[in-house]
């Protein structure tokens, strides 16, 4: 099913159309792509079915919550059941686990990463929940760096599709000003995204972790495919393994820094520096 089929209106984001969510001001309107997945997005409180693992037709999935989700293919809708969501956690982080498997059943590659643009590439930022993912994008945010998305990073071949709008901050973010506002229940400040491209290459990949000093360490080609398995999403759905040699192939790095936010402006000088230098060998080849 696409978005012809539901019709015009719609959000574009994370390579999807979705549908039942245009009062969600994080997602931008859907622009004409009528070969792309589409999705309806619902919330009813009526008794949800029991859980399913969820497979290439559909499943229904039990959320930490409480609430479920039921997902099916075929008719290309998402139901949430259990107490009605607001709009702000709709777009995030509600949205990921829907736009997750949908993107998956389109073929596409789905990592529990964020991305920032920078010379014309997105470089992914990976790492584990604590590793300070959101708060370094709000911070390159804040230095008029694009940022893809926050949450989950969607590939297409070599490229990735724009989130929502918008990061989620456990705490302000040091430095340059942002304007945030109170989301979640008041548990999170959401740093406001300007517009970027739907869709941009994929340069390569950088593992966040927590050291002394700023350091940013090349991670080999081999070490880097059983990485990238490790972060996939969905691991019951089946992954083309030509496609993820492919995404094996780009640039990695280890960026270590300290948790000092002083040391802030070193370590994106290092990933400026680092990042600058490995587009000037690959321009040459």
């Amino acid at each position: 099913m696409n978005g012809a089929v539901m019709g015009a209106t719609g959000r574009s984001v994370y390579g999807l159309c979705v549908h039942g969510l245009d009062e969600v001001e994080e997602l931008p309107p859907a622009e004409a792509h009528p070969d792309r997945p589409a999705v309806r997005v619902r919330q009813t409180t009526a008794v949800p079915p029991p859980p399913i693992p969820i497979d290439l037709d559909g499943g229904v999935r039990v959320l930490a919550d409480g609430r479920t989700l039921a997902v099916d293919r075929r008719r290309g809708t998402a139901a949430f059941h259990g107490p009605p969501l607001a709009p702000d956690v709709l777009a995030h982080p509600y949205l990921a686990p829907v736009a997750t498997v949908f993107n998956r059943w389109a073929g596409r590659e789905t990592f529990h990463s964020g991305a920032f643009v920078y010379a014309g590439r997105a470089w992914a930022v990976l790492g584990p929940r604590t590793a300070g993912k959101s708060s370094l994008l709000a911070a390159l945010a804040a230095r008029d760096v694009p940022v893809v998305a926050d949450d989950i990073l969607v590939v297409d071949h070599i490229e990735v599709y724009a989130g929502p709008r918008c990061i989620d901050l456990r705490e302000p973010v040091p430095g340059p000003a942002l304007a945030t506002r109170t989301v979640r229940a008041g548990e999170r400040l959401r740093v406001a995204l300007p517009p970027i491209a739907d869709r941009t290459p994929l340069g390569g990949w950088l593992f966040l972790g927590w050291g002394r000093t700023p350091t940013m360490t090349p991670v080999p080609p081999a070490e880097l495919l059983a990485r990238l398995a490790g972060c996939r999403s969905w691991h019951r759905l089946p992954t083309d393994p030509a496609a993820l040699l492919g995404l094996a192939a780009l640039p990695a790095w280890d960026l270590i820094r300290p948790r000092d936010w002083a040391a802030l402006g070193p370590t994106l000088r290092l990933v400026e520096r680092t990042l600058t230098a490995a587009r000037a060998v690959a321009a040459s080849r």
